[in-house]
């Protein structure tokens, strides 16, 4: 915690500048981001599936209400107002949204945060299967397991860029508080 995760993120959205060098997309590149602090990305005074629908690209309302209904809200729960939602129904939406403009860049900064044990593992399953990039900022160690293909780690040696899985990193740089594996 406090070794720059959100300010990271941040640089690589342009929001802040960074202490040196440059950060640049390419040409024409598009991202979505998925905020810690996504409370105030969801406008009130709507309905869930009437926020959702200023999103919509010609697809059709079946498309919103289908991804709408993968992000557990079927039916009626898409009319609940948008001022009723709980934290992680509110995460969810905004997921939603995400997946609904299909960038080929999406960054999360801790994304399981609200979330039930379902909804983090629905999350994984549909990162890991994401053909774009994706940048995950997470303390979930088995979110971060199941989609990793290269970690970014803060450490108070230092930043280290690993190629490679999660468990590939635990390998080669153990945890300090983790169990040893036996060999046996």
């Amino acid at each position: 915690n406090g070794v720059g995760k959100t300010t990271l993120i941040r640089t690589l959205l342009c929001e802040i500048a960074p202490d040196s060098g440059t950060v640049a997309w390419g040409n024409g590149m598009t991202w979505g981001y998925y905020p810690q602090d996504y409370r105030n990305q969801i406008e009130g005074g709507m309905t869930a599936f009437e926020w959702m629908m200023q999103f919509e690209t010609g697809e059709g309302q079946q498309v919103v209400r289908g991804l709408m209904g993968q992000m557990l809200f079927k039916g009626e729960e898409g009319d609940k107002p948008t001022d009723a939602l709980s934290g992680g129904e509110a995460a969810r939406l905004l997921m939603a949204k995400l997946m609904l403009q299909k960038h080929p860049v999406l960054i999360f900064d801790e994304p399981s945060n609200h979330l039930d044990l379902e909804a983090v593992s629905a999350l994984a399953d549909a990162l890991s299967q994401f053909p774009g990039t994706v940048f995950v900022v997470s303390h979930d160690r088995d979110l971060v397991s199941e989609v990793a293909t290269r970690v970014l780690s803060f450490t108070e040696g230092g930043l280290i860029d690993f190629h490679g899985s999660y468990d590939e990193y635990l390998e080669a740089h153990p945890l300090p508080d983790a169990p040893k594996k036996s060999k046996w």
